[in-house]
């Protein structure tokens, strides 16, 4: 569950330097929770991912170091990604999805481009948690990012 955890709330670094809105449905509480913030990918080992809305909390991963700071409760947590190899690998794909680097991708997924989509199916470990994710494009731009998880949970996740 923690992991899931982590894999939500890193989600949005596929908008380098962008706002975004991220909408969550959780399929058991029958609940939708929309989150509002803002992502920097510093460079190719280092991001900053700031929630404002309604939760105050800033992921910050350097290399294999990953800072989550709960700003709301004062709280700080530090995590080391070596030792994480399902987080470790998520940036890796998180970061391939930013770059569009869709070789990359192909190690974890299986890929359908369509007019202005893409779709993506888990192929490895990840497939036990996630169904599919849908990446919409304006020109080349990433518009939306939709995820669908195993238990019917979803993530939306849109630029302004």
């Amino acid at each position: 569950m923690r992991i899931l955890f982590y894999l939500i709330l890193l989600t949005v670094s596929i908008f380098a330097k962008n706002n975004f809105t991220e909408k969550r449905y959780f399929y058991t509480l029958d609940k939708t929770t929309i989150f509002k913030g803002s992502v920097d990918i510093v460079n190719d080992s280092s991001m900053v991912v700031s929630y404002v809305s309604p939760i105050n909390k800033k992921l910050i991963q350097n290399g294999n170091k990953l800072t989550i700071e709960d700003l709301d409760e004062k709280k700080t947590q530090v995590v080391d990604l070596s030792k994480r190899m399902d987080m470790n690998m998520y940036f890796s794909f998180m970061r391939a999805i930013n770059k569009k680097d869709f070789e990359t991708l192909k190690t974890y997924f299986d890929i359908v481009k369509n007019d202005f989509s893409y779709s993506l199916s888990p192929k490895s470990k990840i497939k036990k948690v996630i169904e599919k994710m849908d990446i919409v494009m304006q020109g080349d731009n990433i518009r939306k990012m939709m995820i669908y998880f195993k238990n019917r949970d979803t993530i939306e996740i849109t630029i302004p």
